[in-house]
């Protein structure tokens, strides 16, 4: 396909990527998923494993549920599972210390005070959207073995900057990667390689946000 070439040229020879391989891999991954790129997830995935252990990859994917949602996730699971295979688990938190554990990562990432503050804030029927938050988003997710923090936000980071329409959700996750090691650098780095699975409007909009961050960081 003659359209195909072009993008690839793109991709090849335009595109000059500082990222290291398991970088690489574990923010393209929910790129895709995020733009519902099934055939495309599927092919690079296999190219992935030969990279990257496949309990991280693997990561990688489960990372995006609390953000897309389960059942925008669903079939890249099955994906991921076909291509894979099976692998150890990950799971670390239990039923009962789940909420404790997670709200701890939530303070690691964007501090006690702000994290008690915007639930005291919250009116009492919505409450409930910080427990979920606590005990399944960070509890379930974040505590999980084979990626470091960083590497959870920054996948956090690319899931939101490729789904579109979550624009304080992204912010918040921009400080969130500053807060915790990833460089503006480095986020600039991997919207590079976002750019051609993206377009243009998403990675304008994106770079302009990290800028707008850093500024305020």
């Amino acid at each position: 396909m003659e359209i195909e070439k072009v993008v690839n040229n793109f991709i090849e020879q335009d595109i000059e990527s500082k990222l290291d391989q398991r970088v690489k891999y574990l923010t393209l991954l929910p790129a895709w998923i995020a733009t519902d790129s099934k055939e495309l997830f599927q092919e690079k995935l296999k190219e992935a494993r030969e990279e990257v252990d496949k309990e991280s990859l693997k990561e990688a994917v489960y990372q995006t549920i609390p953000y897309l949602g389960y059942s925008k996730v669903y079939s890249f699971l099955s994906l991921t599972e076909e291509v894979l295979g099976e692998s150890k688990s990950g799971t670390v938190t239990t039923k009962e210390n789940r909420y404790e554990e997670g709200l701890k990562v939530q303070y690691e990432i964007f501090g006690q005070e702000n994290i008690d503050s915007s639930r005291e804030k919250e009116e009492e029927e919505m409450k409930f959207i910080w427990d979920y938050l606590a005990s399944y988003c960070f509890g379930d997710f974040y505590t999980r073995k084979y990626l470091t923090i960083k590497e959870r936000e920054l996948i956090t980071f690319v899931t939101l900057a490729s789904y579109g329409d979550v624009a304080p959700q992204l912010a918040s996750h921009i400080g969130a990667n500053l807060k915790v090691g990833n460089s503006q650098e480095l986020l600039i780095e991997v919207v590079k390689n976002l750019v051609p699975y993206l377009g243009f409007p998403r990675s304008l909009n994106t770079l302009n946000a990290i800028k707008k961050a850093s500024m305020g960081s």
